[in-house]
């Protein structure tokens, strides 16, 4: 990559249109083009959708190095803990029956700043690391070599194509956690 990406708000059908917190981290991790790559846990991956949107221009500069930092998350029993925690951040009070990622979005939401945003994110991707198994370090380095490669992505794209592959049919897919 000759440049420094520009992240940008809500989600992008290809590269072209630019790219959020997550689609570069699939990129990245070498999975299908994506807002929810499976090498990040999906709780995590909605707190750094979230904080994406509500971050300024200047403030997601700041978030490229989160890009990395979340690959090799996907295995963190976490998702109850990241939930509460970023109840617990923002102070605010959700209905026991919404979906987690509606109450992730809504703490996010009522949180103000790039800084409290990013310590947000940073701490949510530390209790991820903290819950799963093997070191940060050697996570982020099976990600980033493309530990997926070759491997369909669940979930991602119907499940069509391959890993990594730009023009193998993906569909992005909508998440209601991105505002557009």
């Amino acid at each position: 990559m000759n440049r420094v990406p520009v992240l940008s708000r809500g989600w992008h059908r290809t590269p072209a249109e630019g790219c959020c917190l997550m689609e570069l981290t699939s990129v990245l991790a070498g999975e299908v083009w994506s807002d929810r790559p499976a090498c990040v846990h999906p709780v995590l991956a909605c707190v750094a959708r979230c904080v994406n949107d509500q971050s300024t221009r200047d403030g997601r500069r700041k978030l490229l190095p989160f890009a990395t930092r979340m690959i090799g998350t996907d295995n963190a029993p976490a998702a109850h803990e990241l939930v509460a925690h970023c109840v617990r951040r923002s102070g605010i009070d959700a209905p026991g029956w919404w979906p987690r990622s509606w109450v992730v979005a809504r703490a996010v939401r009522a949180l103000s700043g790039d800084e409290v945003l990013r310590r947000l994110l940073d701490e949510c991707v530390a209790i991820c690391r903290e819950a799963s198994d093997g070191t940060g370090d050697e996570q982020a380095a099976r990600g980033a070599a493309g530990g997926r490669r070759g491997h369909r992505a669940a979930g991602h794209a119907g499940g069509r194509g391959t890993a990594g592959d730009p023009r193998a049919g993906q569909v992005a897919r909508r998440d209601h956690a991105h505002a557009r």
